[in-house]
């Protein structure tokens, strides 16, 4: 149980920090700190898909 919740924590917090910097940046006009932050982002969500959903099912 405290594993998943501590999956599912870093995996909310590289969404988080993504969304964080893809915002900032993106209002500076900085494209390319805007799309490595959209790719943390997405890595986020496949590591929340990935260790966290995934092993509800097994």
């Amino acid at each position: 149980m405290e594993r998943r919740r501590l999956g599912a924590l870093v995996g909310l917090g590289m969404v988080i920090l993504g969304v964080v910097q893809a915002g900032l940046y993106a209002g500076q006009a900085e494209w390319i700190p805007t799309a490595l932050g959209l790719f943390y982002l997405a890595l986020g969500v496949a590591y929340l898909r990935a260790e966290v959903f995934h092993r509800r099912l097994i």
